[in-house]
């Protein structure tokens, strides 16, 4: 069972410092509309983490780049409300999102290598992204961007800031990828997959990183991951994606201690545990619905074990939404019918 995290000092009453509402992400192409984000909510404090977890194609990433603003000047449907600190980020121009991106929200891409240029050395690289929302000499920049690399554990930064990408180690190019997304302290990190190719020596150097500097700095994190382990070590909620939804979200000690849907559910049995080491993994069988032509009913029936323990076929005919107590919601008929037959009593 993971650790408790402790909460932040600073929560409380106040506003978070983000809030999505109702947010859907779509994409045209020759073989239909995908609909790739279908309803997303979400709530960040500040100085929080939350993690986004599920299968590839549930929607974790492209969340992400519409908190970004990366979907901005492409093809793609964006609606709803992307509250950051009470401004909608969702209804700024390009023009206002670039000055926003870096200085109050950075992301860490999961693939630093191909993120950073290769023809610039990593120092400058830094340098630049300091000097876009900093009115300071070029010099001054790269004193700014060699303590940076210093603050992220890299040996020798005067030395290190000079070479290019291609000579990093890959901890060292997620290092260098955390310093140039940290060099303006942002108030919200996005990290996409930070660690997924690192090995756990080195997995567990930029976690405990990314912690000491989140709360050095007080910034807030999502943290996109299928790495449940992962979300234990370091987030204080959790919110499970699937289809393009969020089908639960809670506390992370509430979620892993009682998942609620089926598919959370599943996620957890699939873990290894230390505790068990002879047993077998609980795979969860099928596939993912595609995201052009979505199913009627919950997203998740056609691999759902328990959808018999719900009357009438509801499971495939009509949509859950989400349901149970505020503080930990799930979106599933199961939900639904057990609070009908609490209120029935």
């Amino acid at each position: 069972m993971p650790h408790e995290k402790t909460p932040d000092p600073s929560r409380g009453a106040a506003e978070p410092l983000l809030r999505i509402r109702d947010l859907h992400v779509s994409f045209p192409t020759d073989d239909g509309t995908v609909h790739a984000v279908n309803g997303m909510d979400l709530t960040l404090g500040r100085g929080e983490t939350v993690g986004l977890v599920g299968e590839s194609g549930s929607g974790k990433t492209v969340t992400s780049q519409a908190l970004m603003g990366l979907l901005k000047e492409t093809r793609a449907s964006v609606t709803g409300e992307i509250l950051f600190d009470g401004t909608d980020l969702n209804a700024l121009d390009e023009d206002r999102m670039r000055a926003w991106r870096g200085k109050k929200i950075a992301m860490i891409f999961q693939d630093p290598l191909s993120a950073m240029h290769p023809f610039h050395t990593v120092g400058a690289q830094i340098a630049e992204a300091y000097r876009v929302h900093n009115k300071v000499s070029r010099k001054a920049a790269t004193a700014v961007a060699v303590d940076m690399l210093g603050r992220v554990g890299i040996p020798d930064p005067k030395r290190r800031a000079a070479a290019h990408p291609h000579e990093f180690s890959g901890g060292m190019r997620q290092r260098a990828m955390i310093a140039m997304a940290l060099v303006c302290e942002p108030e919200l990190l996005i990290a996409d997959e930070p660690t997924t190719a690192l090995d756990v020596t080195v997995q567990a150097q930029i976690l405990d990183l990314l912690g000491d500097l989140q709360r050095e700095t007080g910034t807030a994190v999502v943290l996109v991951t299928h790495d449940l382990g992962v979300v234990a070590e370091v987030c204080h909620q959790v919110v499970v994606m699937y289809g393009g939804q969020c089908v639960e979200r809670g506390a992370m000690r509430d979620v892993f201690r009682d998942p609620r849907h089926p598919y959370a559910q599943g996620l957890l049995a699939s873990m290894p545990s230390l505790a068990d080491t002879a047993g077998r993994l609980t795979p969860i069988p099928g596939f993912p619905p595609s995201l052009t032509t979505l199913p009627a009913g919950c997203l998740f029936a056609d691999r759902c074990p328990q959808t018999h323990l719900v009357p009438d076929d509801l499971c495939r005919s009509a949509r859950p939404e989400l349901a149970g107590s505020a503080a930990h919601p799930s979106r599933c008929h199961q939900e639904v019918h057990a609070i009908q037959r609490e209120a029935a009593r």
